[in-house]
Formats: C-alpha cells, structure tokens, sequence
C-alpha cells in the first residue's frame, strides 16, 4: 500500500515516481532519497524522502530542493515522519515545503496557486495524453467509469502522467472525477460517446507532430496512417508508398530522414500510434487518422473521412 499525505485536511496518495521520470538526477540524489509524486487539486507535487533516516539542515534541504525542482520541474517539498516545533521553523523560515506523514503540511504559495486555478479554470486543448485517453474510451467497448489504476493496466503511461491527463480532461468538462466507498480516485464519463466526441472537438488537435521523408520503411516500430489507412477504413485505393507514424518518443532521427523528400511520408505522432486493444493490425486508429488528415483539400478524401465518423458505432 503506497503512503498518504494529508493537505488541508485532504488524505491524497504517494504514487512512487519511476527512473524515466527523474532521468538527469545525478546518482548521489537517486541513492539519498525515495522519490514519490501527489495531485493534490490538480497540482502535482514531486516529494522526497531521505533514505536509512539521514538528516539534513534547512539550508541543505533548500539547495536540494531547488536542485530536484530544476529537473522535474514541479514544486518539490520533503515527506519527514515527526518534526519538533524549532525545526518546523527553521524550515518555514528557508522557504522549504514540507509534509509531515499525514499529519500537516506547509505548501503556502502551492495551496495559494490552486485556489487562483480554482476560480479561474481553463483549457485551451487538451494534452497528448489526455487526447488519448479520450480517444481510447470512444473507440472501446468499455465501461465509462475507471480508475487511475485499471488505465495504468492497458494504457502506455505511467501513473504520474494518467493523473496529469485527467486533470486536463475535468479542467475542459469531459470527464469527471470523484472517489468510491474505498477512497479510490474514479474518472468517469457521462455524455454518450457521439455526444462527447462533438462536446470535445474545440479541444481536439491532430497527433502529428512533424513530418519527415524516407527513401526506405522505418526501423523504428510504426503504424500505417495517411491515405493507406484510410483505405484501409473506407472505399478509397491505396497508395503504392504510403505514410507510416512513429510515436515522438520511439523516433531515432538519423541520415534517412529528410524534410523535403522522399517516397514515404513519415509523421511523428504526439501519443501512440495504435490503441493496444485494436484488431486492425498495425493501423492508426479512426479517430486520430480523422484528426490527422482533416482540412485535407481533396474532396474525396473528405468525403471519406465524413463517412468514417458518420459510420462509426459509438
């Protein structure tokens, strides 16, 4: 069972932050101190724990922090199990955050910020990961209720990064958040799916990232997308060489690839290429081929595309 923080009187859980996640921490950090991760209302929050109960100066635990902050680039504050009245201080008096077990918290510009987002709530768009899981609710045969934890299961990101997305999705009215009899965190959908789906197009941006050329198929792993995807989906033929998508963080940019020319069309993508419960082999799926190919100015190709949401069965 992971710890438990108390802020404002709020029980929140520390999720264990993974290697990826802290990648440019120097060794000495990695071995002095356990790393865990908390939303606390739509803020997450890096906290750290000192390992074999080391004990560290206010001042230390100031250049520390701000050190650890640079990096993961969140608010950082130090978990400490008890704390007598001076040290408290001491703390406060450095600019240190601290959480003390689920007992108290000293988080004073944090909470401050949150209460400013409180009132005034917006999102522009909705982030790669956020898109995603979207995406993957309207295109599955799922129950509209999960928690952070059943995503985590089938879905390519981690804890710290669902937490993140959901927050995006409730922050542009799509979702909402709540806890069951047990305390857990739940995300769920209300609206039917056509309905979400139109409710979420202001919010929607196409997965591609960038476009590339190639004489040859892509080493890294890769998905059809473009015109042959969408052939795939529709009446429409195929193209003898066609557009493949690489996930931005699977792409190896090297010699083969170019921005002018070249008989494939290689699109990186912000999020991953295929949904992992999909039976159309290594295709983009429907919904961000749409995203990715609409405003083409080829009336076939956005005749086609109209049929392929008209035909979808939510």
């Amino acid at each position: 069972m992971n710890k438990i923080a108390s802020i404002l009187g709020v029980q929140v859980e520390l999720i264990p932050m993974q290697k990826n996640e802290l990648r440019g921490l120097n060794a000495d950090l990695l071995l002095r101190f356990s790393f865990y991760a908390l939303v606390f209302s739509r803020q997450t929050i890096c906290v750290i724990q000192a390992k074999n109960n080391d004990t560290y100066t206010p001042l230390k635990y100031k250049r520390i922090t701000a050190q650890i902050e640079k990096v993961v680039a969140m608010p950082v504050a130090v978990l400490l199990e008890s704390l007598v009245y001076y040290e408290r201080e001491r703390l406060i008096s450095q600019g240190v955050y601290f959480i003390i077990s689920d007992k108290y918290a000293f988080l004073p510009s944090l909470i401050a910020n949150v209460r400013a987002k409180e009132e005034n709530r917006t999102s522009a768009k909705l982030t790669p990961a956020a898109q995603y899981i979207l995406l993957y609710y309207l295109l599955a045969d799922t129950k509209n209720k999960f928690t952070l934890r059943d995503m985590q299961k089938t879905m390519p990101y981690n804890y710290l990064a669902l937490s993140r997305a959901v927050i995006n999705l409730e922050d542009c009215k799509l979702c909402q958040t709540g806890k069951d009899d047990t305390g857990t965190k739940f995300i769920q959908f209300d609206s039917s799916k056509r309905d979400l789906w139109e409710k979420s197009q202001k919010y929607l941006s196409s997965p591609v990232k960038k476009i590339l050329y190639s004489d040859s198929l892509p080493k890294e792993n890769h998905a059809v997308s473009g015109i042959n995807a969408l052939s795939h989906y529709s009446h429409l033929n195929p193209e003898q060489y066609g557009s493949m998508a690489i996930r931005d963080k699977n792409f190896q940019p090297n010699a083969q690839y170019n921005n002018v020319e070249g008989i494939y069309r290689i699109e990186i993508w912000k999020y991953p290429t295929t949904m992992p419960y999909q039976s159309t082999g290594n295709i983009v799926d429907k919904l961000s081929l749409y995203l990715s190919m609409k405003g083409d100015p080829d009336a076939r190709i956005e005749k086609e595309l109209e049929l392929l949401i008209e035909e979808m069965k939510w």
